[in-house]
């Protein structure tokens, strides 16, 4: 087992949200890359996830990394109270998961299906998304963007998040030896 240092851990910490957050420029592209864009995420930020679990065994890993994503958001206003809670608390059964387990091939997954709630009330509440898609990208964008507020999609993005979630372990897991 690898040592953890203080500011080896602040830098993947750092670097597991910044590859969740800037992974939602993505949305920039079209309405359904928005809906996938935590699929992107899973896949990016295996790499950081695994570099810090390599280090920290004990419990609390995935609850600071889900922590820091909901806090982080909730404060620059991209979710509310509620999402943010939604967020840790998939980093807690992330942990649970990964204690009694001792697996963070299932562990990681979870955590990842977390960063959902970023976008959950396009599910939850769509007219209410609707709206807000509307003043921060327009009338055309938000419109197409309700196509994909069905419970197929919701499920197409579970599984997306899982399988990129997946793939990203497994190739992190080669890369970082």
């Amino acid at each position: 087992m690898k040592k953890l240092n203080l500011w080896g851990a602040i830098a993947f910490v750092v670097l597991y949200f910044v590859a969740v957050f800037v992974s939602a420029f993505i949305g920039f592209a079209a309405p359904v890359c928005w809906v996938l864009f935590p699929a992107l995420a899973a896949f990016l930020a295996a790499f950081p996830y695994l570099w810090l679990s390599r280090r920290w065994k004990k419990f609390g890993l995935p609850t600071l990394l889900a922590a820091v994503v909901g806090i982080a958001c909730f404060a620059m206003g991209e979710m509310q109270i509620g999402q943010a809670l939604t967020v840790v608390a998939f980093g807690l059964l992330s942990d649970v998961t990964r204690l009694f387990t001792n697996k963070d091939g299932l562990a990681f997954p979870l955590l990842a299906i977390g960063n959902l709630a970023w976008i959950l009330p396009l599910w939850t509440k769509p007219e209410w998304y609707h709206n807000g898609a509307i003043e921060e990208m327009g009338q055309e964008y938000a419109d197409s963007l309700m196509t994909y507020s069905t419970t197929m999609w919701f499920c197409i993005a579970v599984v997306a998040i899982i399988l990129m979630a997946i793939l990203g372990y497994q190739l992190a897991k080669r890369w970082i030896k």
